[in-house]
C-alpha cells in the first residue's frame, strides 16, 4: 500500500498513530524529530517535525495489516527505510562490464545460483542478466565471475544498510 505522507510540524509531541482526531479517518506520522526554532520575537521553542498522513478506516484496516507483518519482517515505517528498500532496487553499473545490476540480487538470486552451482559445478557458465533483460546485456559467466559480481553487490547493499542505519539513529 503506497502512502502519501506530507510534511508537518507541531509544538506538541504528536502520537504516531492518531485516532481521535478525525471520525473519519486515522492520522498516522513517521520521522518524528524535536527541533528548535526562534520565533520573531528572537524567542527559541520546540517544535516536532514529522510526515503525516491520513487514511480513510478502511485504508487503516489495510495499513495496519501490513505493518504488522513488516514488523514481523523486522522492516520499519520510516523514510530512511523506504530509501533503503529503493536503493536496494536501483540497480547501479558493475565497473567490470559496464552493465547494471540491482543490488538485492546478491542474495535473492545469485546466491541460490551459486548454492546451485557448488552441488553442480557443470551448469557454468550461466547466462546472466542485467536490469534490463535483454539479450545484448546478457552475459554468460564462470562461478568466480558470479561470486565476484555478487560481492559487489553485496558490498553495496551493506553500505546502504549503513546509511539507514546512520539516518535512522538522526531521527
Amino acid at each position: 500500500m503506497e502512502i502519501n505522507y506530507r510534511m508537518s510540524e507541531s509544538n506538541t509531541k504528536p502520537l504516531e498513530i492518531d485516532v481521535s482526531l478525525s471520525d473519519d479517518g486515522v492520522y498516522i506520522r513517521r520521522d518524528v524529530k524535536e527541533v528548535e526554532v526562534e520565533t520573531m520575537n528572537g524567542q527559541k521553542v520546540k517544535k516536532y517535525q514529522y510526515q503525516e498522513a491520513f487514511l480513510t478506516k478502511s485504508e487503516y484496516e489495510a495499513y495496519s495489516r501490513e505493518l504488522i507483518a513488516k514488523t514481523i519482517n523486522g522492516e520499519d515505517n520510516s523514510q530512511a527505510y523506504a530509501d533503503y528498500k529503493r536503493k536496494l532496487d536501483t540497480p547501479i553499473e558493475y565497473p567490470a562490464n559496464g552493465f547494471t545490476y540491482k543490488p538485492k540480487w546478491a542474495e535473492t538470486v545469485y546466491a541460490g545460483l551459486l548454492q546451485k552451482g557448488a552441488m553442480l559445478p557443470d551448469i557454468f557458465p550461466l547466462p546472466i542478466y542485467d536490469s534490463t533483460e535483454t539479450e545484448e546485456r546478457m552475459q554468460k559467466m564462470t562461478m568466480q565471475e558470479l561470486i565476484t559480481l555478487s560481492i559487489f553487490l553485496a558490498t553495496a547493499q551493506e553500505r546502504f544498510f549503513k546509511e539507514y542505519k546512520e539516518a535512522k539513529v538522526g531521527l
